[in-house]
């Protein structure tokens, strides 16, 4: 699939990947999208100083070939333009 259809997925809920990937068990998905009413007080945001209700937005992450979850996927133009996407199953 393309990355338009990719996209849809992961709005969706799938996991997405690319077959072109060579790093093992990679995979995207969505994250985000609701609000917080109340900090931990141990989070980021409250040691920042943000208190009272957040919302987050819709977001990607990507699970790297390490295991390691990134916020804030990008995809590059490679990604954007290659018909290599899949949902993983």
């Amino acid at each position: 699939m393309n990355f338009s259809e990719a996209l849809i997925a992961v709005k969706d809920g799938e996991k997405i990947l690319r077959s072109g990937w060579n790093g093992a068990n990679q995979f995207v998905i969505k994250a985000g999208g609701y609000t917080l009413n109340e900090l931990s007080p141990d989070s980021d945001y409250a040691r920042s100083g943000i208190d009272g209700e957040i919302t987050i937005a819709p977001y990607l992450i990507l699970k790297n070939a390490q295991g390691i979850m990134q916020p804030g996927w990008i995809p590059s133009q490679g990604d954007l333009f290659a018909d290599d996407w899949k949902v993983q199953e």
